[in-house]
């Protein structure tokens, strides 16, 4: 059977209160056969643990979004750094700068971010980067905090090839969602023939940005699979090879197991 990692999701949303076991299912018969969530507060770690804790293929990152910078503090990186010590903890994330919806202060985005890219090095743990239209700063944040030593990923890439230069400056992945399937989206489809094999990952950020043919329905992992079929068209490979290499990737970058597929 073929497959693949849906590298970012948000399984713990309301969207899938009412069916999250079969959306999973799901994924496992589509070969899905690792997801990895993505924290964006401090009430989605205790669920995202009872998520891991249930099912073999699911791992996840802690961390606190840009949208609700306000709230990083004591309380939010202890959380944090105690997460660290679970087994399926792989990341620190997502977080990051966005400067399209200014829901956070700057100032207070970038305080978040600053503390949680030391954490990631401090903590020895890849980072997972949302930003938006804060190219600039996110860079120098990640230069002058990671000192060399952090490892991440930029996730659900809105970028053009003009960031991929800085991007692989720091030896970061760049991860690929529902978005680069939409027709609009030529700067995300340029870049993605231009990174590198060993560097491309793929997701879904669901229960948003849904794929064609899905777009405008609810998103869940096994969508994951036209990602990465509009990669495999643009870079004009087998989707078998996206399969395999994103795959790679992502055990790569989060240390994940090599679970028999």
């Amino acid at each position: 059977m073929k497959a693949i990692i849906d590298s970012h999701a948000h399984l713990t949303w309301d969207s899938f209160a009412e069916d999250q076991a079969e959306v999973i299912d799901r994924a496992c018969e589509h070969g899905v056969v690792q997801i990895v969530q993505a924290g964006v507060n401090l009430s989605t770690i205790p669920e995202m643990i009872k998520i891991a804790d249930r099912y073999r293929q699911i791992f996840f990152g802690a961390g606190l979004h840009p949208h609700e910078a306000g709230s990083w503090g004591d309380e939010m990186e202890t959380a944090v750094i105690r997460s660290a010590s679970h087994p399926k903890m792989v990341g620190i994330g997502e977080c990051g700068l966005d400067y399209y919806y200014d829901h956070s202060p700057r100032d207070l985005q970038k305080a978040a971010f600053r503390a949680q890219v030391r954490l990631a090095r401090e903590l020895g743990k890849p980072i997972i980067i949302h930003t938006r239209e804060a190219w600039q700063d996110t860079f120098q944040i990640l230069e002058e905090e990671g000192n060399g030593e952090v490892r991440g990923v930029f996730h659900c890439f809105t970028g053009g090839p003009d960031v991929l230069p800085r991007i692989r400056a720091l030896d970061f992945y760049v991860s690929f969602s529902g978005i680069v399937t939409f027709k609009n989206a030529r700067p995300v489809q340029e870049a993605a023939t231009l990174v590198s094999p060993d560097r491309i990952l793929v997701e879904t950020d669901c229960p948003y940005l849904a794929p064609a043919p899905h777009r405008g329905k609810r998103n869940e992992p096994a969508y994951v699979w036209e990602v990465a079929q509009r990669l495999a068209d643009l870079r004009k490979v087998d989707l078998t090879d996206i399969a395999r290499i994103t795959v790679e990737n992502a055990r790569r970058l989060f240390g994940l197991p090599h679970h028999p597929v």
